[in-house]
């Protein structure tokens, strides 16, 4: 992991090849239980842009994630102890 703390700094990003597509969904339906499940814990954004535009805005206290694989899972960064993840609009709207 990296702080982020300079405001002009960029996130990784990820590329996931149509092979991993089924593999993605799956990660993505976990992430979504853990989150309804304990929503204490994570900070939810609907897109990569929000998330990343929390991290900077909050750059002195965010861990951005370095490993590729936990970012393709749609965890981002780490903040007051909250897990920041990105989960599409679609999945994020059935939160229950």
């Amino acid at each position: 992991m990296v702080t982020l703390n300079r405001p002009d700094a960029l996130a990784a990003k990820t590329i996931v090849s149509p092979a991993s597509v089924g593999d993605a969904a799956a990660m993505q339906e976990s992430l979504r239980r853990d989150v309804a499940e304990h929503p204490e814990e994570f900070v939810v954004f609907a897109t990569e842009a929000g998330a990343n535009q929390f991290a900077g805005e909050h750059r002195s206290a965010v861990e951005m994630e370095t490993s590729g694989k936990i970012i393709s899972r749609g965890v981002v960064g780490y903040w007051q102890g909250k897990m920041i993840v990105v989960l599409p609009w679609n999945t994020v709207r059935n939160l229950k």
